[in-house]
Formats: structure tokens, sequence, C-alpha cells
């Protein structure tokens, strides 16, 4: 029993903005939690004295939500340099944002590296990115159009040359995504693209885990209910794999798409529960010396090799290398079919012929998979989401699965969810 408001099922980002929201509007709610620790998928593992994210994840200090819960600098985020190294042909070629670094940027059309044409086409495209993220129309958690295009349709119809979009929006966005046909909604690649304009890419000291941990320590100290697995989730209803079983007039199931559909009675379960999933794996290694010159995301634009992108999180930000120390991470790409046995090998050989010998002197420290990544954002999939947070009487649905696939879209559904609690 309990005299809770308000029972969430999942640690999340979703769950834990949801239950920061209702508790906020003085609501009593416990947020029950499988695992020993909370965040979900956004989590940070100690590897040897190394903070290893669990694949590549980013933070972008423009996001709304975030800005909405979250003490940004309680984080010390540290900041990507804007733009990125391209790897084309086996070499690294920088793509500057002109905005920001004008002086790379007019380098690399000097360079031929961008064509004038495809420059113009970007400033176009930033400017209608950024005017409809904060006019509203640039939601990407509002309902899907029916004819809603695809990111790649959405970069033909704006007239970008095959060129262009295969040695940068495919390796860049294919990173984010974690699929390089460009097949996520457009609506979804332009609210990224107008985050990325008007923000960076950050990390926060000591790993993306500090995010879902500054969200935990905002709720009420007994709220928090960890390695507590559920087995079961009816409305107003809780049966805990232990025996026990919580009540309250409202659950909301915040745990990521397929624990949702094996939790919730069958009536319940909606088109949602088949959408797809999407998996990444991320190499981390250990050496003495940065590979790089700067805190740079590096993208593959080469069909060849597993590396999707290379980051530095070190050179980003203290605390995620004991001192004197380096740490590498390379995402995988989703169709990599090597050898898992030689990934780390295989991995150490593209980024050989990158950065020379001294990749040689990568110690392994660890091959993180997480199978269920991020869900489709095909137009198709997103058509395949609840309407709204309520799907039976006392019972709600919040994640990533409900709105977009990312950070900004976990917090959105999971206040969202809070908010149609409170409007009763």
């Amino acid at each position: 029993m309990t005299d809770a408001e308000c029972i969430v099922v999942g640690a999340g980002l979703a769950g834990l903005a949801c239950a920061r929201t209702l508790a906020r509007a003085g609501r009593a709610v416990i947020v029950v939690e499988a695992a020993s620790h909370a965040g979900g998928r956004v989590a940070t593992d100690d590897v040897d004295g190394f903070r290893v994210d669990r694949g590549f994840q980013v933070y972008n200090d423009a996001y709304p939500e975030g800005r909405r819960h979250l003490d940004l600098a309680a984080l010390h985020l540290g900041r990507f340099e804007p733009g990125a190294l391209v790897a084309r042909a086996g070499r690294l070629h920088r793509v500057a944002d002109p905005w920001r670094r004008p002086v790379p940027a007019l380098a690399a059309v000097a360079a031929g590296h961008v064509g004038l044409a495809d420059a113009v086409r970007t400033a176009r495209l930033r400017a209608a990115a950024i005017a409809a993220a904060r006019d509203g129309r640039g939601d990407p958690d509002a309902a899907a159009a029916p004819d809603e295009r695809t990111t790649r349709e959405e970069l033909v119809r704006r007239g970008f040359s095959p060129g262009f979009v295969a040695g940068f929006f495919r390796p860049l966005f294919g990173g984010v995504f974690l699929e390089r046909a460009l097949d996520t909604a457009a609506p979804v690649f332009l609210f990224d693209f107008a985050m990325f304009s008007l923000g960076n890419a950050c990390l926060p000291r000591g790993g993306m885990a500090a995010i879902p941990a500054q969200l935990a320590a905002g709720l009420p100290a007994s709220a928090l209910l960890l390695a507590r697995p559920v087995r079961r989730v009816e409305p107003g209803r809780v049966e805990c794999a232990d025996g026990t079983t919580l009540v309250a007039p409202h659950v909301v199931v915040a745990t990521d798409l397929a624990a949702a559909a094996r939790l919730v009675p069958l009536d319940v379960v909606g088109p949602w529960a088949s959408r797809g999933l999407k998996a990444t794996r991320l190499v981390a290694f250990a050496t003495a010396r940065s590979p790089l010159a700067s805190p740079t995301l590096v993208v593959n634009a080469d069909d060849e090799g597993p590396i999707d992108n290379l980051t530095v999180p070190s050179d980003v930000v203290a605390g995620y290398a004991p001192p004197g120390a380096t740490l590498v991470q390379a995402s995988v790409r989703g169709d990599w079919r090597g050898d898992a046995a030689s990934l780390a090998a295989d991995v150490q050989r593209q980024a050989r012929g990158w950065f020379g010998a001294a990749v040689s002197d990568w110690r392994h420290l660890a091959t993180v998979t997480v199978p269920r990544a991020l869900p489709d954002e095909s137009p198709a999939a997103r058509r395949m989401r609840p309407g709204e947070p309520r799907v039976a009487p006392g019972l709600y649905l919040c994640g990533d699965h409900c709105g977009s696939a990312s950070i900004n879209g976990a917090l959105a559904s999971g206040r969202r969810c809070a908010e149609a609690i409170l409007a009763g």
C-alpha cells in the first residue's frame, strides 16, 4: 500500500521529470525503479578509474526542456567545438559552424570541402529551422502529419547536393539518429539542427549520469525506491516482483517501450508497442595523450570500417579520465557486421588511418552494447505513438517512445504526463 497520489514506474529521464513536476505541484509521488540507480539508458559506468557512458550520448545546452528542469551551471558542462571533423577517404576535414567559427568555415569552402551553393542552402536551412523551433511550428513531439517527410527527402527537397548530404549530413546526423539512411522524420531533424545551431553539444563533468542524478536529487528522499522490479501494472495498482503491491489513484509507466508493452494490461497495448528499436555499441579506450588538438566530434563519412563517430570526452570536461590519462570513445555503425571479438581491433585499425601509429598504444577498456537505445523515428513509426499520456482511467504512459527520441523529448514527455494528471 502507499499514501502517494501517483506511482511512477521507471526512473529514467521521463519518469524523473514527471515525478518532479508532480512533487513541485505538491502531489505525493513514489518512483519505482528496477535498477540500483536512477537514469535508465542515460548512465555512466566506472571502468578502471574512467567514466564510460552507455552509448554515444551528448547533451545540447539549447534544449528548452533542459532549461526548464535542470540546473545547467551545476552540471559543469564542457562543450564540443561547433562543427565536426569529417573523415572522408581516410583523411580528416574540418567543417565548422560559420556563425561561430567563420574563419575555418570559409577555409572549408575555399578548399572545396563545402560547395558555395550548399553553404548558402545550409544558411537558409538554419534560419528556417531556428524560426520553426522558436515559434512552435517545429515541435518534434507534435502529432506526426500524414505526409511527413524523412530527413533524406527534406534535404533533397531543399536542393542539397548528394555529395554534401553523404559527406556531412549523413555522418553527423546518422550518429545522432543511430541510422545512416536518414529515414528519421524531417521534424526531428529540423529541431535537432536548430538546437545544434543555437547551442552546443556538451558533456557534464564526470559523465552523462550526472543529469538523472540531479533530477533524482530534486525529489523527496523517500520518493525513490531503487532495486524494486515491477511485475505488472494496472490502473491504480503496481505489483512488484517481491510480491508487494502499491496502490495509488494514478500510475505512470515511464519505462522504455519494450518494458512498457510487457507491463501494461493487454487491452491497453496499442500500435505503439510494435514500434521498432535501434541498438548501438560504444568502444572505449584509455591512452596517455589525446589524438585531437581540440574537443571536437569526429564523424565518419566513409562506408568502410566500424566507426560512426569518435569523441575524446576527457578533452571536453573533467572527470572522465584519471589525472594524466585520456578517454577515447568510438560509437559503432548500426550496420557494421564485423566480428564482435575483433571489434576493438577493427576500431583501432580505422582510427590509425586518421591519427597515425600512436593509436596502437590505446588500451581497450570496455565495449558497451545498448540493444534498445532509441525508438525508430521514421514517419511511419512516429504515427504509431500514443496520442496522449492517458491510456486508461488512472493509467498513463511517458518516455521517448511517446514523443521524440532525445533527452529533450524524454523530459517533455514526462512533464506533459504530469500536467495531464494535474489537469485531472
